[in-house]
């Protein structure tokens, strides 16, 4: 068994949505983390999986890929396994309709670092389109135009302590599609992109999604919340 142990919560129950398939493009992302040497475990129990955080070590990788933006929040206890496994250093990869959940939960925002704002963010209808990388910020340097087929959420809320390191054009503006930050010890990816399988197969999408997890395992951050990275 791999040393690299990756923890992916999917969507299920009051956490997903009538828009996108969780079990599929939790596998896909399983696979993924299977292809850079991770043994992978997928959860549609998200609350009861992330309460067990608290009193267990952490996985190497936490990504989450939930929907339930009137869900209100997690549970108790699973908000307290995030936020210890977060303080002691568990980097974190929150994707795609992800960004929609908990719109009033402030140390959701606070973590996240940016997310959909109710009646102002939208996408244009899926399909074929580019994503504009960075070449400054580590994560995309040396990339420059992504080939993606997918959703492309526009005006998201992106807070100034984020790093964008991914946009879209879209009536005339670039817009954030992805960004990374610092919360207690954990380095954070937050990726807007991957609403279907297709969306994983992409060429652009395949790309990123390396060069996200291999950012991840780099080093922990020191002890300093909300921090742009």
């Amino acid at each position: 068994m791999s040393s690299l142990q990756a923890l992916v919560v999917s969507g299920g129950g009051r956490l997903g949505d009538p828009w996108h398939r969780f079990a599929e493009t939790s596998a896909s992302l399983g696979a993924a983390l299977s292809d850079r040497g991770y043994t992978v475990e997928v959860s549609d129990e998200a609350d009861s999986r992330l309460a067990e955080l608290a009193s267990e070590p952490p996985p190497s990788l936490l990504v989450v890929n939930i929907g339930g933006k009137e869900a209100g929040r997690f549970a108790e206890p699973a908000a307290e396994g995030l936020v210890s496994a977060l303080q002691r250093g568990l980097p974190t990869l929150f994707v795609h309709s992800t960004l929609t959940a908990f719109p009033d939960w402030a140390l959701w925002r606070e973590i996240t670092g940016g997310g959909w704002i109710q009646g102002t963010t939208y996408h244009p209808d899926y399909g074929p389109g580019v994503a504009l990388a960075d070449p400054d910020h580590p994560l995309t340097a040396g990339l420059d135009q992504l080939v993606i087929t997918d959703e492309r959420y526009t005006c998201l809320r992106v807070d100034e302590t984020s790093w964008v390191f991914l946009r879209h054009e879209e009536a005339g503006q670039r817009h954030p599609l992805g960004w990374t930050r610092s919360w207690g010890r954990s380095r954070i990816v937050v990726d807007a992109l991957g609403h279907d399988v297709d969306a994983y197969r992409a060429p652009g999408r395949v790309t990123l999604l390396e060069r996200e997890l291999d950012w991840l395992h780099e080093q922990e951050v020191p002890a300093q919340s909300n921090r742009r990275i």
